[in-house]
C-alpha cells in the first residue's frame, strides 16, 4: 500500500514539474495561447502544494523535492510580481515618453495599441518606482548611440528601427526567456547642455501586469550604459 501510495506522490509530483514548463514553451512556440500556459504554470503550483503535504506525511522524500521545485522556482518571482504596481509600460520620461514607432506596424489586433496608457499608469510608475528616470552622458547622442548598439546586442535584442545614421532613437523587440512574451523598447538619445539625455521605454505586447519586467529591463540597461561610459 505504502509503496502504491508513493508512486503516485512521485507521479503527482513530476506532473507538478512538468505543468509549468509544457505551459511556459507550449506558450513560446505558439501551441496555445499564452493565457493557457498561464493556466498550466497556476496548475502545477497548485498541484504542488497538496503533493508537498502527502510527501511531507508519507515520508516520500524524493516526491517531497520534487513537489519543492516550482514553488521554489516559481512562487518568490509570483510573489514578489504580485506586490507590484498592475502596469505593462515603463518609462524614463512620463510626459513625453518615447513613442513606439515600430511598433504601430508590428503589433496586432490582439496586441495592445502602441500608445502610451495615460496618466493612471504614470501615477502607477511613480508610486511603485519613484527614482526610475533618464540617464544623463557627457557625450553627444552620436557618441552615444554605439555604446547603446552595443548593449543592445549582448542583450540579444531584435532590432526593428530605421537604421540611418541620423536616427537617434534605436527601437528592438524583447523576447522573454521562457514564455516568449514579446515587449517593444525604445531607447531615445536627444542632446541637452553639452550632453545626452537617454530616455527608455519598455512596454509589454499583452497582458496587464508584467510583474516588474519592464521596470527592471530599463534599471538594468540604464545602469550597464553608465558602466559601460565609465570602462
Amino acid at each position: 500500500m505504502e509503496t502504491l501510495i508513493g508512486s503516485r506522490l512521485f507521479w503527482l509530483a513530476l506532473l507538478a514539474c512538468v505543468l509549468p514548463l509544457l505551459g511556459a514553451l507550449g506558450s513560446r512556440w505558439q501551441l496555445w495561447p499564452y493565457s493557457l500556459g498561464l493556466l498550466l504554470l497556476l496548475a502545477g503550483l497548485l498541484l504542488a502544494l497538496p503533493v508537498l503535504g502527502l510527501a511531507l506525511w508519507q515520508r516520500q522524500w524524493f516526491a517531497l523535492l520534487l513537489a519543492c521545485l516550482p514553488l521554489l522556482v516559481l512562487l518568490p518571482p509570483l510573489i514578489q510580481g504580485l506586490r507590484l504596481p498592475v502596469i505593462n509600460d515603463i518609462s524614463t520620461d512620463l510626459v513625453s515618453p518615447p513613442v513606439l514607432n515600430a511598433a504601430a506596424r508590428l503589433r496586432g489586433p490582439r496586441h495592445h495599441a502602441p500608445n502610451y496608457p495615460g496618466p493612471a499608469t504614470a501615477e502607477k510608475q511613480r508610486a511603485g518606482w519613484p527614482t526610475l528616470g533618464p540617464l544623463t552622458l557627457p557625450l553627444s547622442p552620436r557618441e552615444v548611440k554605439p555604446l547603446v548598439l552595443d548593449l543592445v546586442r549582448e542583450r540579444g535584442w531584435q532590432r526593428v528601427d530605421d537604421q540611418g545614421a541620423d536616427n537617434m532613437q534605436i527601437e528592438a523587440v524583447v523576447s522573454s526567456r521562457w514564455f516568449g512574451f514579446e515587449d517593444d523598447v525604445a531607447i531615445r538619445l536627444t542632446a541637452q547642455d553639452g550632453g545626452t539625455r537617454v530616455d527608455m521605454r519598455s512596454a509589454s505586447r499583452v497582458g496587464k501586469s508584467d510583474f516588474g519586467a519592464n521596470a527592471g529591463r530599463v534599471q538594468d540597461f540604464l545602469a550597464d550604459l553608465d558602466h559601460k561610459f565609465k570602462e
